[in-house]
């Protein structure tokens, strides 16, 4: 079911101490992601009620537990409400172009914003095709994503160019936008849900690696 637990061959009965060992690692394996949500949505509870304290603290006169959490899931639904009608993408949009004129706040919403509608149910609209590009250093790859292709003029002619978004792991919405000349970067046969995938999980939920790698782009031995 996707847990980190792998069943060695039979080799014989282990011992007590290796039996013990392999169950401690597999309990941890399972725990630390487990963990590391509780702390995470602990902590995204915390933030939400400190938020909502001085507004329980003047309508009811005392703090109220969990209502920051109720108060969040409230707006949200009103914010997805507002974007599914007419009347309510015009506010939207009224409060865009009021961001939009701020210094500073623009540039991290607006940016926010467009890398998340990249990665929404019409992503594959936004990318082009994965592709590999040598990153950080030259015989390295990193996953990719096509944004826009362009032509440029260069001294020796034409030159065919990409615009590449490369996403960071485990968080895909953030990353760097860099261009390349169209010879230096590599096709693949990933979809964009399978390259999402690997870069959110860190190359564990990779897909085959022929559709990472193709065939014709391996190495010779």
């Amino acid at each position: 079911m996707g847990l980190p637990i792998t069943r060695p061959e039979p080799e014989g009965k282990p011992g007590f101490v290796a039996y013990l060992r392999s169950r401690l690692i597999t309990g941890v394996l399972v725990a630390l992601p487990l963990v590391i949500t509780l702390f995470f949505a602990r902590f995204l509870f915390n933030l939400l009620d400190r938020w909502s304290y001085p507004i329980s603290e003047r309508l009811m006169g005392h703090a109220i537990p969990g209502a920051g959490a109720v108060l969040a899931i409230v707006l949200v639904f009103i914010l997805g409400v507002l974007a599914h009608n007419v009347f309510g993408r015009r506010v939207l949009r009224f409060g865009e172009a009021i961001i939009s004129r701020v210094p500073v706040l623009n540039s991290v919403y607006l940016g926010s914003r467009e890398v998340t509608r990249a990665f929404s149910s019409d992503r594959t609209k936004s990318f082009r095709r994965v592709v590999l590009i040598p990153y950080p250093v030259e015989g390295s790859w990193a996953v990719a994503f096509v944004t826009v292709e362009f032509t440029t003029s260069t001294p020796t002619g034409p030159c065919r160019m990409v615009s590449v978004f490369m996403p960071s792991t485990p968080n895909p919405t953030t990353g760097f936008y860099l261009i390349y000349p169209e010879s230096m970067v590599r096709d693949t046969d990933l979809s964009v849900e399978e390259a999402a995938r690997m870069v959110i999980s860190g190359g564990i939920l990779a897909p085959p690696p022929d559709h990472v790698l193709r065939p014709s782009d391996m190495p010779r031995s």
